[in-house]
């Protein structure tokens, strides 16, 4: 029997109109479609977001800083030693000093909380430029005495571009705490009243010059180094050194390249840009396994359908099974029939999987928006959010290795059951 003729069969086969074959067949092909659909789209979503977020940490947070450990200020010249070394290394794209510390704001009865990063006015213009994505209203330069923060602390503050807001480094409010506490135990009423008397808090007045998306650039705040240097008594101190990098991705191996190196002294640590992430980021990795482990149980129960269309044709035409074998086929071309059969299934259903996953994608936001508008739902509820579109990461050896994965899996469910029907005997099968 030629190859032709093995082919021949196995269209004949699929075609079949005086039973259900042709049912299960289609049954089949959408089950192998449904698969790949489901792998390709929600492979690359998930991609996407977990890429999103990545981009968000990059874009809003420091790369690395460079401090000593336990949060003492750092010392001028050792700042500046450090500084000249990072800025001669191949790796660092920018850098300068910085000053960092917990900032407590309030105006007209209203307070807010902020972290805040003080950068020279000349020597922080390339970290203003990357976080003026994230600009909303106002100016997007460090000006002494004034202060740019997230839209959120502005909102609790209800504080504009040119308003005077009341500033607290955080160290005074804790100390006036405990001072507060220490006076409320004081049992002598003149000494009490006394200490309440001493515990004052000596508000500094900033401008605020602009503001920045917190649902993308976080809560930070953004100043002068002096004006930071002022209001949390650094003097001529400063926190250690801010870096940004031309490989942002490859941060953990410029560390330890730093830390041989000698850049980062002994006493000093460093804080990359996934710290504030990594959590996040390993659990988006976990849910894509997980999912990646579900999806493949659709990919098996595909299989199983192709498996089940082999075996009821396999049964149906036992007969003439028996005829081929007793003229001569061979156990191959009988094999042949029926794993032929099966990769134009996993072919036709891959390929359809393949084009649909690909319409999916391409009009996922509109997708989304009609089956809003079905739901009940506001169509333009996320518009001018954070994510207001659905992101999507499309991976071409990954695409490929569920194409190939996919048809696989087909010829490998249609192997037993024509493996059984090539050994049956042709006598007992042309008496039954």
């Amino acid at each position: 029997m030629s190859a032709n003729a093995t082919l021949f069969l196995a269209r004949r086969y699929l075609r079949a109109k005086r039973s259900f074959v042709s049912v299960i067949t289609v049954i089949s092909i959408l089950g192998v479609m449904v698969g790949v659909t489901a792998m390709i789209v929600i492979s690359s979503v998930m991609k996407g977001f977990e890429g999103e977020f990545r981009k968000t940490l990059i874009g809003s947070e420091p790369h690395m800083l460079l401090h000593p450990e336990g949060g003492k200020p750092a010392a001028p010249a050792t700042a500046a030693e450090i500084l000249a070394q990072v800025k001669a290394q191949p790796d660092t794209l920018a850098a300068s000093t910085y000053v960092s510390g917990v900032m407590y704001a309030e105006r007209e009865g209203l307070q807010s909380g902020m972290d805040v990063i003080g950068l020279p006015a000349d020597g922080g213009k390339f970290y203003m430029e990357k976080v003026s994505q994230h600009h909303i209203e106002g100016e997007m330069v460090l000006r002494h005495g004034g202060v740019v923060c997230a839209d959120y602390v502005a909102g609790q503050l209800d504080a504009h571009p040119g308003d005077k807001i009341s500033v607290y480094a955080s160290a005074n409010v804790t100390s006036a705490v405990q001072r507060f506490r220490i006076a409320s135990d004081e049992e002598n009423e003149e000494k009490r009243h006394a200490a309440y008397k001493d515990i004052k808090l000596h508000a500094q007045e900033v401008i605020h010059t602009g503001s920045l998306r917190s649902d993308t650039a976080g809560a930070y705040g953004y100043m002068t180094l002096e004006t930071a240097q002022q209001i949390f008594g650094f003097g001529e101190n400063v926190s250690g050194v801010l870096i940004e990098l031309k490989q942002p991705g490859d941060v953990k191996n410029v560390r330890d390249r730093f830390v041989a190196a000698g850049i980062i002294p002994s006493g000093w640590t460093a804080s990359l840009w996934t710290d504030a992430g990594d959590a996040r980021l390993a659990a988006m990795s976990n849910e894509r396994v997980m999912m990646g482990i579900v999806l493949m149980i659709i990919f098996v129960v595909a299989a199983f359908s192709v498996m089940n269309t082999t075996i009821t044709v396999t049964t149906q035409k036992r007969r003439e099974i028996g005829v081929l074998t007793a003229l001569g086929s061979r156990q191959s071309q009988i094999i042949g029939i029926f794993v032929s059969q099966a990769a134009f299934v996993g072919t036709l259903g891959t390929v359809s999987g393949l084009v649909l996953s690909g319409l999916v994608l391409r009009f996922r936001d509109d997708l989304r928006a009609g089956i809003a508008l079905l739901s009940g739902g506001n169509a333009d509820s996320s518009s001018g959010m954070f994510l207001s579109t659905i992101p999507a990461q499309i991976e071409p050896w990954f695409i490929t290795a569920t194409c190939l994965g996919a048809i696989g899996l087909c010829l490998l469910a249609a192997l037993p059951p024509a493996w059984l029907a090539a050994r049956v005997d042709p006598a007992v099968a042309l008496r039954d």
